[in-house]
This record gives C-alpha cells, structure tokens and sequence, in this order.
C-alpha cells in the first residue's frame, strides 16, 4: 500500500537576495521541514529570521536560491496548487461586499455565480459573520476584516492554509479572540496550516509544532511540539515553561 506524501516538503531550501553585498549571511540556509498532513505548524522568529520569506516560497511567492519545496509530493512551482493564502494586511477589495470578497475567490475556481453566493454565506457564517456579507470592508472593523480574509482563502478550497502574521495588526484582545476562532474554523474544516508570527504566546496557543527561526542565516534551531489539548490557557504551568524555553532560544545568537 502506498503511503502518502507529507502535506510539505522543504528539503534544504536556502534563499539568497540578488541585491545582497557580498560576505552578508543568506536570508535561508539549508532549511529541513516536513509538515503532516492537516498539521498547524506555526513558524516563529524575530523579524529578518526569513520566516515570511519560506512562506512565500511555499506559497509560490518567492523561488529558492537552493534546495526545493515539494506540496503532496509535488515541486512548487508557483501560486495555487492547493495552497491559499492570509496576509497580515487582509488585501480585500473595497469595491466589493465581504459576500463578494468570498465569491471572487469561488468563482476563480471555476463555480457558478449561485454556488459561488451559496458558499459564501456558508462560510461567512463559519467566522462568525453570519448577516454581514452586505457591508463593505470599510463597514468592518479589522478583526472582522480578517475573518473574510480567512474566508475568501477558504473559499479556494485549499489543502494548506498559509497565513503570514494575520493578526498582527489587531489590538491584544481581538487578536486572541481571533486566535480562537481560526482554531474553531480548522477544527471544523481541517487544513494543514503554516502560520508565521513572532509572537510566542500566539504560536503556543495555535500551535501543534513550533519551529524556531534564528536569523542571518536563517536556519531553524528549535522544534517543538505542542502536546497540552486546546482550548490553552495561559496559566497553564506546562506552557510557562514551554514559553521560557522558547524566549531562551529565540535570545541565542
């Protein structure tokens, strides 16, 4: 029987900028990582570690000086395949409703204009936006803005799920609300989910691995799973010590 492949493969992948004087260590250096299938698997670093940049090549967004990225067994070769994507600036159209964000993205993929209308209402109602699809972006506050960027990606259908510090923009206690409802979300429509951010707490409230980015050259030089069953807590003494061990190895030069 065949065994699947991993959800991704990033085999050695380093990354150079053209425009980078010479002697200057690489954005990414020879990065190892192989993420399962429906696994939240939560890049962390300090920012210029590269973490935006290995997901922008996973995305497609950006090509590896060396090494390769493969999604379920396949080389990426550029957007799509799959793969969807949330911004840390939520990139709605502002000429268009949250119901027309979403049925853009539905539409892209090929359904009719209905089913594309159906869908969004179905997802709306996933975030939590049930009865706003009529408001535009301008109408939303930003934490509801991000719940149509999560929806619209959604809405492509994907099998992973790349989010690139979604919730940075957002005051604390928005951001932890929204840190609950994407947990809410992939748990009722399971995605494998790479999530950048550079916030401890918020990877070890999402996280089932955290991977540690240590910066120029950006290599990863902590792994850890995250065992303690969600909803966390904060309180939690497990996840004090997880935390420690992390800001001790983000500090390491």
């Amino acid at each position: 029987m065949a065994v699947a492949a991993p959800a991704i493969e990033i085999a050695r992948v380093g990354r150079i900028f053209p425009g980078d004087p010479p002697g200057v260590p690489p954005v990414l250096e020879a990065v190892d990582l192989t993420i399962a299938d429906n696994e939240f698997v939560v890049l962390l670093g300090r920012s210029g570690c590269g973490k935006t940049t290995l997901l922008n090549i996973v995305a497609g967004l950006d090509r590896a000086s060396s090494g390769e990225v493969r999604v379920a067994g396949r080389p990426v070769t550029g957007p799509g395949g799959g793969k969807g994507m949330v911004f840390q600036q939520n990139a709605l159209f502002p000429w268009l409703t949250a119901a027309r964000n979403v049925m853009f993205a539905a539409e892209m993929r090929g359904l009719s204009r209905d089913d594309s209308a159906g869908l969004a209402d179905d997802l709306l109602r996933l975030v939590g936006l049930e009865g706003v699809g009529g408001k535009y972006p301008a109408e939303l506050s930003g934490g509801m803005q991000q719940r149509v960027a999560i929806a619209r990606a959604l809405a492509l259908d994907p099998h992973i799920l790349l989010m690139d510090e979604p919730f940075g923009a957002l005051d604390e206690l928005t951001r932890n609300e929204m840190q609950d409802e994407l947990l809410r979300v992939w748990q009722a429509r399971r995605k494998t989910v790479l999530f950048v951010t550079h916030s401890i707490w918020e990877a070890l409230m999402l996280a089932d691995r955290i991977i540690v980015l240590a910066p120029r050259p950006g290599r990863i030089v902590l792994e850890q799973r995250i065992d303690a069953p969600r909803p966390r807590r904060r309180a939690e003494p497990a996840l004090i010590a997880l935390h420690e061990a992390i800001w001790q190895a983000l500090r390491a030069p």
